[in-house]
């Protein structure tokens, strides 16, 4: 009875002599059947077995219905036995993913709980081939990669899967010769929730094409896990050459990336986002997608994934971090900038015809130099702290300031505009610096971006009569630059 999946256990080396292994026990056939096969294996080699059950408190009286019948269970065959309640519904709220990635964080964290707490060094779950079938097809209908398509092994870690070779039809016929009961969840009985369509509709169907089909969607899991096996150094040497941590956060060079094959960009993206989350269940390929679609966006953009996570577009590359942590670097943006936001101070434009000269103080220490000159032709001095601009062409009062929203240059002889906010961007400026940054302008105008460019519309040509020198302390100047 118990010969295949012993040939399984065996030739993926899940048990040997002296193990203590912690089985999760929902009650259901899958569960009971492997805490059967535990009994069964206890007479050819040296183990010990303890199980734990968790109620999600999801079905009322039906919920406390299986924990008592997994007490009774474990009672029977003297198996330590341990009940556990998780409200799954808030965790599921709080975590901000699905119930049924909730319910099965809360298992594994009660497995791992008692598992140390008993010193078990193994933990076996109850997965089958159909449920292996059916993670394939729910991955493929959701959006996966070659990587979702490996579906589930039979070992992961201390994680054992005993029945990975058993389709359900089997765990229940063996229950039967054993004349063992079990109980059933109803909630398996609605097609509403996703997976019960796929093992209700979608596998029965499949089966009238091919009645092999569970067994070739566990072949081409296979075939992905291996493949997968084969590729893991490569990728994970990629992820941990490229990819920047700082305390809570993970960032992704924006040269990095540009260098990689899709297919590497893909998986570095899919173990940071697995990294950050503490897992890579919910993970899937539209997540990995639209993460890696960043790199194509302007600095500042952002989306919002699973487990709390925000992706964001900085001016070096794509990082990852907590929700909260984001919120929190967006406020303190916003405070730095209003205190280093540019006070403006207008040039006092008749003082400097009456005079030739003029000069304006900067509270920070510093100051700029404003005169003007008559122009007779020749080379233009090519300095950062000093520029030359066509008076004639200004119409209006200049200012001194932070930017402000619509501002832009004039970037060719033939008029054509580019935005403040674009020049920025190309400079690769963090947002958070941006407010900082002391501009001379003309209404929306900007003349001189200190440290940086100017304006063609204001360059000094043959035919300039008057030219306005901007002189800026060598100080301002670095503390501006945009180089």
């Amino acid at each position: 009875m118990w010969e295949e999946v012993h040939g399984f256990v065996k030739e993926n080396h899940m048990l040997e002599d002296g193990d203590y292994v912690l089985a999760g026990l929902s009650g259901g056939a899958d569960s009971v059947c492997l805490l059967r096969y535990l009994l069964w294996v206890q007479k050819k080699i040296h183990i010990k077995i303890a199980a734990v059950h968790v109620n999600h408190q999801l079905r009322g009286s039906e919920a406390e219905r299986d924990e008592r019948f997994a007490g009774r269970f474990c009672e029977y065959w003297q198996i330590p036995f341990a009940a556990v309640k998780r409200d799954v519904a808030e965790e599921s709220a709080r975590l901000r993913c699905s119930l049924e990635e909730a319910g099965r964080l809360a298992r594994y964290d009660c497995f791992d709980m008692f598992a140390g707490k008993w010193g078990c060094n193994k933990i076996a779950v109850a997965h089958h081939k159909n449920d292996l079938a059916e993670t394939v097809l729910f991955r493929m209908a959701r959006g996966t990669s070659l990587r979702g398509l490996a579906g589930i092994r039979p070992v992961t870690g201390n994680i054992i899967r005993p029945l990975l070779c058993l389709t359900r039809e089997k765990i229940c016929a063996i229950l039967n010769d054993l004349g063992q009961e079990y109980v059933e969840d109803s909630t398996n009985m609605d097609d509403a929730y996703s997976r019960n369509f796929i093992r209700h509709r979608l596998l029965p169907d499949m089966r009238r094409v091919n009645p092999a089909a569970v067994e070739h969607l566990a072949h081409i899991s296979r075939q992905a896990a291996e493949i997968m096996d084969y590729l893991e150094p490569a990728f994970q040497k990629i992820y941990e050459e490229n990819v920047l941590w700082k305390e809570d956060c993970c960032l992704l060079p924006l040269e990095a990336a540009a260098l990689m094959h899709p297919a590497e960009l893909s998986e570095t993206v899919r173990r940071m986002i697995a990294a950050m989350a503490g897992g890579q269940r919910d993970i899937s390929a539209v997540h990995v997608e639209q993460v890696a679609g960043l790199f194509g966006k302007r600095p500042g953009k952002y989306l919002e994934l699973p487990f709390g996570l925000t992706a964001e577009r900085k001016c070096e590359g794509v990082a990852l971090l907590r929700r909260e942590a984001y919120l929190q670097s967006r406020k303190d943006a916003r405070q730095k900038a209003e205190e280093e936001a540019v006070r403006p101070q207008r040039v006092d434009m008749e003082r400097l015809e009456r005079e030739g000269s003029y000069e304006i103080d900067f509270p920070g220490g510093g100051h700029i130099s404003f005169r003007l000159e008559e122009f007779h032709g020749g080379d233009i001095e090519k300095n950062d702290c000093v520029k030359y601009f066509a008076y004639d062409r200004i119409k209006s009062t200049l200012c001194l300031r932070s930017r402000k929203t619509g501002d832009y240059f004039v970037v060719d002889k033939g008029g054509r505009h580019k935005s403040l906010r674009r020049y920025f961007i190309d400079e690769k400026i963090p947002a958070g610096e941006r407010d900082a940054k002391i501009l001379l302008t003309e209404g929306s105008h900007v003349l001189w971006v200190l440290g940086g460019r100017i304006s063609e519309a204001y360059r000094v040509e043959p035919d300039t009569k008057t030219v306005l020198v901007v002189r800026a302390e060598d100080k301002i100047i670095k503390s501006n630059s945009v180089k």
